[in-house]
């Protein structure tokens, strides 16, 4: 008994130290040296990798969080399996599911990140799949139907974790203490999961929750073309700074120039003093003069 003792202590443990390694958190700030918390929704889940980081980061982040609960599952499943005959039901499922719980809370607050994580839906889906791999498949169904028809990834997540625990007392009813431990586990999952998208279940009744989409340009690539755009154009700056007051050979050039200038300039100005001094005569006293040198001509024949 001391010992499974000890396991039911240990599984917690061993459980969140390894929920709190958040697939999304460790990508951003290893691979990409941003922290994706300060992008999109500042969630740290796949929904908000998918969004900020594109498709191929997102893929390893969804990897790292399915591997993540199918490591503390086993782990859980490892250690209480052995105390089935001493407690008279299969404590298996008490440590695979004890095991889910603690590492998405461990996902949720990551010890690791300042217990600002992610909301758990992937990790979620591994340790159901490997649970009772029927009750992964229907509520991962009832997911893929709802985001398809209403592009809302938060509220397929909801009502699939909602069906989690409805889904394991249906096919574990008949099982006696089992039924208690699995539906009563999954009921935590199921709360955890809910209460951490409460702000998303204020959107979707206000109609103003984001609307999932693969189209469209990675987020964080857009800002880090942004930032080069900018950088480019404050070197751009620096050089012509450089060019006008650095350098003899930058200094000598310009003056060339304001010399070439200014020649330009006082040409044009002696030319504007040239033509003012040149009174043209007008139109009027030109056709006055003809007339006058006719007038002449005729008296002197």
């Amino acid at each position: 008994m001391m010992s499974f003792v000890l396991c039911l202590v240990l599984i917690p443990i061993v459980s969140y130290l390894v929920g709190s390694l958040n697939g999304s958190l460790l990508v951003s700030k290893l691979f990409l040296k941003a922290d994706i918390r300060n992008y999109g929704s500042g969630n740290a889940g796949t929904t908000n990798a998918m969004r900020v980081m594109g498709k191929k980061w997102a893929a390893v982040v969804t990897l790292l969080d399915l591997l993540k609960g199918a490591l503390t599952v086993c782990f859980g499943y490892y250690l209480l399996a052995g105390f089935g005959a001493e407690m008279g039901y299969d404590t298996a499922y008490l440590g695979m599911l004890l095991a889910g719980v603690f590492t998405i809370v461990g996902h949720i607050f990551p010890v690791f990140f300042g217990f600002r994580g992610g909301k758990g839906v992937m990790t979620a889906l591994a340790i159901v799949a490997f649970v009772d791999w029927r009750v992964a498949t229907i509520c991962l169904s009832l997911f893929i139907v709802v985001v398809i028809i209403s592009r809302w990834v938060s509220l397929g997540s909801i009502l699939a974790v909602t069906g989690v625990p409805v889904c394991m007392y249906l096919f574990h009813r008949e099982e006696g203490a089992e039924t208690i431990v699995l539906t009563a586990l999954s009921a935590v999952i199921t709360v955890l999961l809910v209460v951490m998208h409460r702000e998303n279940i204020k959107r979707i009744l206000a109609g103003t929750e984001r609307r999932f989409s693969f189209k469209g340009r990675a987020m964080m690539d857009a800002v880090k073309s942004k930032t080069t755009s900018a950088i480019r154009k404050t070197a751009a700056g620096f050089k012509r700074h450089r060019s006008k007051r650095g350098g003899r050979k930058a200094s000598k050039r310009r003056r060339r120039r304001l010399r070439k200038v200014a020649r330009r300039r006082s040409r044009v100005l002696r030319k504007k003093k040239r033509g003012r001094g040149r009174r043209r005569p007008s139109a009027k006293g030109a056709k006055g003069a003809k007339g006058a040198k006719g007038a002449k001509t005729k008296r002197t024949a």
